[in-house]
């Protein structure tokens, strides 16, 4: 592994893992992360949470989470405003809760539930998607009343809200505008595939360049925060990953 052989590198400044992959490990693997913990701050990006299904959340899983954050010293815990669930079980994929005004109440509650357990801010993702029912608020004002009443984090991923600007035909940077700047504890930016009609969240190649712009303009009006590169496909050597970060660096700074 890498990042276990190497010192720490100047140009990482955090890693960011998936708790759901780690929790409850022992052995060599465990000693591996630990060791890993101690040369990067972490950030933890959980996977099944699946905040807005329908079924009552799942508290093993929520002590689990909040017994992982605490062993390994880990502040800031995030997930997806979306559900992952239905009554058989987990759906194995990320699908968007419809935003309707009714909704919301439902979330906050369940927020509150999970901020509860974990003894921490939850901070929810934005996450892409393909489809959208007809009498839905606007994606950008559903996330700020969201934020607003509740308290919680934003995980602002960049590349989702180009991806859905385009897919679902919206200003990208009058979304961007809209989302309190208080709220956001981080950033995501990946690449993406674009087909003749819509474009489709991947992780799986370097960050197209109207993303970058749009992580400018993003930067400078909510300021800086930390940003991540997300590539979970195709994954290059760890060098040259790390090259396109420290470019990207230069171009939004």
């Amino acid at each position: 592994m890498a990042l276990l052989q190497q010192p720490p590198r100047r140009d990482i400044d955090f890693l960011e893992l998936a708790p759901d992959n780690w929790m409850n490990i022992g052995g060599a693997k465990k000693e591996c992360l630990l060791n890993i913990r101690k040369k990067y701050p972490f950030i933890a990006h959980g996977l099944s949470l699946s905040i807005g299904d329908t079924n009552p959340l799942n508290e093993v899983y929520l002590n689990d989470i909040r017994q992982f954050l605490d062993e390994y010293h880990i502040d800031t815990y995030s997930d997806h405003l979306s559900f992952s669930r239905d009554s058989q079980g987990y759906l194995y994929d990320l699908f968007p809760v419809p935003a309707f005004p009714e909704v919301l109440p439902y979330l906050s509650k369940r927020i509150d539930q999970v901020q509860n357990v974990l003894g921490r801010q939850l901070v929810l993702e934005n996450i892409s998607s393909y489809y959208r029912y007809e009498g839905e608020m606007p994606e950008a004002e559903f996330w700020g009343e969201l934020l607003i009443r509740t308290g919680c984090g934003m995980l602002l991923d960049i590349n989702n809200v180009y991806v859905n600007a385009y897919n679902h035909k919206f200003d990208a940077l009058e979304y961007i505008r809209c989302i309190p700047t208080n709220s956001i504890v981080y950033y995501h930016i990946a690449g993406h595939l674009a087909y003749d009609e819509f474009l489709l969240d991947t992780h799986g190649m370097p960050v197209a360049d109207d993303v970058l712009e749009l992580a400018k303009m993003t930067f400078k009006i909510h300021g800086t925060r930390p940003l991540l590169l997300e590539r979970d496909n195709n994954v290059p050597p760890l060098d040259e990953l790390c090259s396109e970060l420290t470019e990207i660096r230069k171009y939004i700074s």
